[in-house]
């Protein structure tokens, strides 16, 4: 008998020996790190050899549709399946995907979207992006493409480019005040930077052609004092604000409202000399698109990670047809930073892994008394005994823990 007064083996069941033993054995411990591989890339086409693409339809609330192209399979999502972005002290947005179905992109369409992604992400991206570089994982381009007062503009400055490079040298941003003289100083602009070609761009509010009081005059020149000996304050400023810190809007703030506005405090109003600011060339619509589709992107991204386990691991199993939602929360990993992660469901997994698998042992071994069958149980759901059943179903593959 071992220490707790239990047969070290099997008078009844000798055919049981060695199991009794493995089962009397110490329960293994985890170790601590495993090597494995990455997590799958949810845009990676299905099939390497299919140059098609699945075309789907975007949806934002108050914005124009969009199309997104992609090389692996996005689920259809209604207004209230879809992602909802949660902005400060605004209502929620909802939207929707609908699949519209696989096409071959001719090279004219494929390269008016690539220039098109180019656009939306540069503004506020840039400093992480290659111009030339058009590889996308994934497409936009609006549902009704129609050429607009925008598109007029940004062609300007391609030919002044072209003409004088040294005074243009930025892609798709030019100076305040050349914009402004060329353009009647018009009132439609969105992303300005305080030094065009640096820093996080500011939400442009109107230009401000009456003087400053002394004490404003004062505060703007010691905000240009610091970089420039010589400032002279001519008409018209520029009027900005920061905006909010914020870059995942599928996790609400206390200031969110799902049917109204809510009273918060506004950033403080900049005064900027428009001969030293920059102005990037999107329209409003596009820069709405700039912030919102990075998240639509991150959701869309994890619910084809849970599709595709459910495609692959699940496949003719009765998971196959499990909720597409459920199980995209079942796999975030709390490291993600996302809003709904696994730790809540870990808690019922756990109590419902180790009723199945005493309902198992009772069953399959009716002779064995309850000290057995706890220890085989222990065995059974332990860390490290599910930790190998995970990397060699490559389970792991499917987890999302990147933020």
């Amino acid at each position: 008998m071992n220490d707790n007064l239990l047969p070290i083996t099997s008078v009844v069941e000798p055919e049981l020996e060695e199991e009794v033993k493995a089962m009397l054995a110490d329960v293994e411990k985890r170790a601590g790190f495993a090597k494995i591989t990455m997590s799958i890339d949810p845009w990676a086409p299905e099939d390497p050899i299919d140059d098609s693409w699945q075309c789907s339809e975007v949806t934002i609330e108050g914005l124009p549709p969009l199309y997104l192209f992609t090389r692996s399979e996005i689920i259809s999502l209604d207004l209230e399946e879809g992602p909802k972005l949660y902005r400060s002290g605004l209502p929620v947005l909802r939207t929707s995907v609908v699949n519209v179905g696989r096409q071959t992109l001719s090279e004219q369409l494929l390269l008016k979207a690539q220039k098109y992604t180019r656009r939306i992400f540069w503004g506020l991206n840039n400093t992480r992006m290659e111009w030339d570089n058009l590889d996308f994982s994934y497409l936009l381009l609006p549902v009704d493409d129609v050429d607009t007062t925008w598109d007029i503009r940004r062609s300007w400055l391609i030919n002044a480019r072209k003409e004088t490079p040294e005074r243009y040298p930025h892609h798709l941003m030019v100076r305040a005040n050349d914009f402004g003289e060329k353009f009647g100083y018009p009132s439609d602009l969105t992303l300005v930077h305080r030094h065009i070609g640096m820093g996080r761009p500011f939400k442009f509010i109107g230009w401000q052609h009456d003087p400053l009081s002394p004490e404003e005059e004062e505060e703007l020149n010691q905000r240009y004092g610091k970089h420039f000996s010589d400032v002279q304050i001519t008409y018209p400023l520029m009027i900005v604000q920061p905006y909010p810190p914020r870059t995942n809007f599928l996790i609400p703030t206390s200031t969110s409202k799902s049917d109204d506005s809510s009273e918060v405090q506004p950033p403080p109003l900049i005064y900027l000399l428009p001969r030293f600011s920059g102005v990037v060339l999107l329209s409003p619509e596009e820069t709405e698109y700039a912030f919102l589709l990075p998240s639509i992107l991150r959701s869309l991204s994890m619910s084809s990670t849970a599709n595709s386990l459910r495609k692959n691991l699940f496949s003719s199993t009765p998971l196959e047809n499990i909720s597409i939602a459920l199980l995209t929360t079942a796999i975030t990993a709390p490291s993600s930073g996302e809003r709904l992660n696994y730790q809540r469901m870990e808690t019922l997994g756990d109590a419902v892994l180790k009723f199945t698998a005493g309902v198992q042992l009772l069953a399959e071994y009716p002779l064995w008394h309850e000290g057995y069958l706890t220890r085989k149980k222990d065995h059974a759901v332990s860390n490290v005994r599910l930790a190998k059943e995970d990397i060699s179903k490559g389970l792991y593959r499917w987890i999302i823990r990147g933020k």
